[in-house]
C-alpha cells in the first residue's frame, strides 16, 4: 500500500486513515488492535491533566438514530479518558506504541493555556508519541470552566492554546475545532497565526438525544454529541471552507463509512481523515476494508496518490447568487426507465413537484414552462428515470 503513505504535518504514515479519539481508542490494548488492523495513525482518547478525572456514566450513555432499519448517526455522552494520566504514562501508552504504532496525542485544553503544554510535555516525555493534538471541541462540558466546544468558539483562546503548546513541545501540534459553531474560519485562522501544523475539522456536534414518547422520557438524560453518516455534509462544509481560508494541513473528521467518503474529504482539501463511529459500528477490520477501496480507486483512476486530487473539489465551489445565474434547466424523462410510462402506477415524481410541471393523464406528461428546475423529481425518482436538461 505505498501508494497510500502520507506525509502530515511532517509525520509519515502509512495511509491517511487515524483511528479518532473516542470509545475505540480508550485505552493502549484498544489503541494497539486499531494498529494491527492497518489504521495510519490512532488517537488515544483525550488526556486530562494529571489532577482531572472523568468517570463516564455506566447506566447507557450512547442511542442510535435511525430512519427506518438504517443507523443514520448515533449521539453519546462520554468525556474524556477514564483511565489517569499517570496510567497512561506507567502502562498503556507502551501497549498502544507496540509495533511502532503512530500515536496522536489529544490533550483536553485547559482554561490556562499553559496548563495544556505542561500536560502535554510529560506525554511528550516518554517518546511513545508523534503529534499533539488540543482538544477545543468536546461537545458536552457546559460549566463555569468554559472549556470544551465553548473554548473552541473563541478565536483568542484557540490562539493562545497553540501558541502555549508550541513552547511547550517540539513536536508537530495541531488543534480539533468545534463543528458546534456557525464559522470555524476565524479559529482556523488563528490557529494558523499561532503556526499550528494541523487542524482537526472537527468532532462530534452538540445535540440531544430526542424523546420516549411512551414515557415522556429523554432518551439520553443529558445533552451529547452527534456522530456518524449524518454529520458528514455539516462536516465537509466546515473542511472545504477553512480549506479556502488557510494553508495548514486539515485531518477531516465527521461521518466518514465508505472509502468514497475518504475521497471526497480529500477532493475537498484534507490531507487524513479521522474515523470513529464506522468503527464503533464495524469493528477495527473496517480499517482493512476502507484501505481496500481506496487502493482500488487508485488502480481504476491511475493516480500515484491521493495527493493528487487533494483541493480537486474546491475550486468548483461558489455562492449561490453565482449559481443563479447559470443557464435555467428543466427536467426531462428516459421513457424506457420510467416506471409509469412503461406500465403505469408509479407517481412518485408528481408528488414532489410543486410547480405543476408534472402531471398524470393517466401516464406522466411534463410541461417544461412550469418546471422551476429544483431537481427533487430527480433525487426521488428510484429508477433514475429523470433528469435536468438545458431548457429550450
Amino acid at each position: 500500500m505505498k501508494r497510500l503513505e502520507t506525509d502530515f504535518a511532517g509525520v509519515k504514515m502509512r495511509n491517511p486513515l487515524i483511528l479518532a479519539s473516542a470509545t475505540p481508542s480508550w485505552d493502549g490494548e484498544r489503541c494497539h488492535q486499531a494498529w494491527v488492523h492497518q489504521a495510519g495513525a490512532v488517537v488515544p482518547k483525550t488526556f486530562a491533566p494529571p489532577d482531572k478525572f472523568a468517570q463516564h456514566p455506566r447506566c447507557g450513555r450512547m442511542k442510535i438514530v435511525r430512519h427506518g432499519a438504517s443507523r443514520i448517526g448515533m449521539i453519546n455522552i462520554e468525556l474524556y479518558t477514564t483511565i489517569p494520566l499517570e496510567e497512561w504514562l506507567k502502562n498503556d501508552l507502551e501497549k498502544a506504541h507496540q509495533g511502532g504504532s503512530c500515536i496522536i496525542a489529544s490533550v483536553v485544553a485547559h482554561p490556562e493555556p499553559e496548563a495544556t503544554g505542561q500536560n502535554a510535555r510529560i506525554i511528550q516525555d516518554t517518546g511513545k508519541v508523534a503529534m499533539f493534538e488540543i482538544n477545543v471541541s468536546c461537545p458536552m462540558p457546559a460549566d463555569n470552566s468554559q472549556v470544551g466546544f465553548q473554548m473552541g468558539n473563541d478565536a483568542d483562546m484557540c490562539y493562545r492554546q497553540v501558541q502555549a503548546m508550541k513552547k511547550a513541545v517540539a513536536l508537530p501540534v495541531g488543534i480539533k475545532l468545534t463543528p458546534t459553531t456557525h464559522n470555524m474560519i476565524p479559529m482556523a485562522q488563528a490557529a494558523e497565526a499561532a503556526r499550528a501544523d494541523f487542524l482537526t475539522i472537527g468532532n462530534s456536534i452538540r445535540s440531544f438525544a430526542g424523546v420516549d414518547i411512551k414515557t415522556g422520557l429523554p432518551k439520553l438524560p443529558a445533552y451529547g454529541g452527534y456522530s456518524g453518516p449524518a454529520i458528514k455534509p455539516i462536516t465537509q462544509r466546515h473542511v472545504s471552507e477553512v480549506a479556502r481560508a488557510v494553508k495548514t494541513p486539515i485531518s477531516a473528521c465527521g461521518g466518514i463509512t465508505t472509502w468514497e467518503d475518504v475521497v471526497e474529504y480529500i477532493m475537498l482539501g484534507a490531507t487524513t481523515v479521522q474515523i470513529c463511529t464506522s468503527i464503533m459500528w464495524q469493528g477495527y477490520g473496517h480499517f482493512q476494508t476502507l484501505l481496500k477501496g481506496l487502493e482500488g480507486y487508485l488502480e481504476t483512476e491511475k493516480l500515484e496518490s491521493l495527493s493528487q486530487i487533494r483541493g480537486k473539489a474546491l475550486p468548483h465551489i461558489t455562492t449561490i447568487d453565482e449559481v443563479s445565474k447559470h443557464p435555467p434547466m428543466v427536467s426531462q424523462v428516459d421513457p424506457e426507465k420510467c416506471t409509469n410510462l412503461k406500465k403505469g402506477g408509479c407517481e412518485l415524481c408528481g408528488k414532489v413537484c410543486f410547480y405543476g410541471a408534472i402531471e398524470f393523464s393517466p401516464r406522466l406528461k411534463l410541461k417544461p414552462k412550469n418546471c422551476d428546475g429544483c431537481n427533487l423529481c430527480v433525487e426521488i425518482c428510484p429508477v433514475g428515470a429523470l433528469s435536468l436538461a438545458p431548457a429550450k
